[in-house]
């Protein structure tokens, strides 16, 4: 017990000095904050939910010594938050009737990650409405992109093309933000599995991440939002295609999923795979393709039609 209280109290320390060294050096700002849930999830899943509620007070309790109150909410709400939710999950199991051990699905998991993204995503954008009152989250990004866009930018120089580039990135830059934190919430959940397997030390065992399924929500609150998106206009409009966007992203990576379990087969199938990845990083049409494949696969089963009986599918309900 005690052995556990001091790992927990060590994670939370590294933890906090990983998300603090933004404020210390420019490869902090880069590459050590990105990693600052690791210890958290680490904690969780090698001793347990309790471990982990340990070390994230102690994290959060660290931070608020250095940071100002803005820093510690955005630690505590985007880095502590997300680890603690998903440990709690992650290490639910029941016993099945032939008496094996059913771990709760990682698709379940990615859809609760997206929810939080979600639910964050559209109470900062009701409360900064409320707030300012004078467009609130929507003007506040507006102004953002076109400060960094004059500190970029070459005076003078301008097109239609660039134009275009920048009002975009206005209309979906809560999309980008909320992207890039699931990435770093996946990334470091999978990572922190990963290494407490080499050490023997998993609570819960590898999940087969290429039989990865979403739960059915998603799916009708794809429809809902892509409705708001092209029907409403203002507000609506932003909420709805940012909220349609952010879900787009787990059925890209069940999309993945699918395709790596139905090219198992395949002769050629390492070539197949690198190709496919080279065009996700050169095309961007691409990216909308393997999303769409993941969104069919929760209608049609692409993987039960076609990568084989020798496969356990992960369980939707």
């Amino acid at each position: 017990m005690q052995r556990n209280a001091l790992i927990s109290v060590a994670a939370g320390l590294l933890s906090a000095v990983l998300y603090l060294s933004t404020k210390w050096s420019i490869l902090g700002a880069v590459i050590f904050a990105l990693f600052s849930p690791l210890p958290l999830f680490a904690a969780g899943l090698g001793l347990g939910l309790a471990a982990g509620v340990a070390a994230a007070l102690t994290a959060t309790i660290a931070v608020a010594l250095v940071a100002n109150f803005m820093g510690v909410a955005v630690f505590a709400i985007a880095y502590v938050a997300p680890p603690l939710m998903v440990v709690r999950f992650a290490l639910r199991h029941r016993t099945a009737e032939d008496g094996t051990t059913e771990w709760y699905p990682p698709g379940r998991l990615l859809a609760w990650i997206a929810l939080f993204g979600i639910v964050g995503f559209t109470a900062v954008a009701v409360f900064t409405g409320i707030i300012t009152g004078t467009g609130g989250l929507r003007a506040g990004i507006s102004d953002y992109v076109d400060t960094m866009r004059g500190m970029i930018a070459e005076p003078g120089r301008s097109s239609a093309s660039i134009e275009r580039v920048f009002t975009t990135v206005k209309l979906i830059f809560p999309f980008i933000i909320t992207t890039w934190w699931m990435m770093i919430m996946v990334g470091n959940g999978v990572l922190a599995q990963r290494l407490l397997e080499r050490r023997g030390w998993n609570k819960r065992p590898r999940p087969d991440l290429w039989t990865t399924a979403l739960p059915p929500w998603p799916a009708d609150v794809l429809v809902a939002a892509t409705a708001a998106a092209l029907l409403g206009s203002g507000w609506f409009g932003f909420l709805g295609i940012n909220i349609a966007l952010i879900l787009c992203v787990p059925y890209f990576l069940v999309g993945l999923a699918v395709l790596h379990m139905v090219s198992a087969a395949w002769s050629s199938r390492k070539a197949i795979l690198f190709a496919a990845y080279v065009l996700l990083l050169l095309f961007s049409w691409t990216v909308v393709v393997v999303a769409g494949i993941g969104y069919l696969e929760h209608w049609t089963g692409l993987r039960e039609r076609f990568g084989g009986p020798n496969r356990s599918h992960e369980r939707k309900e």
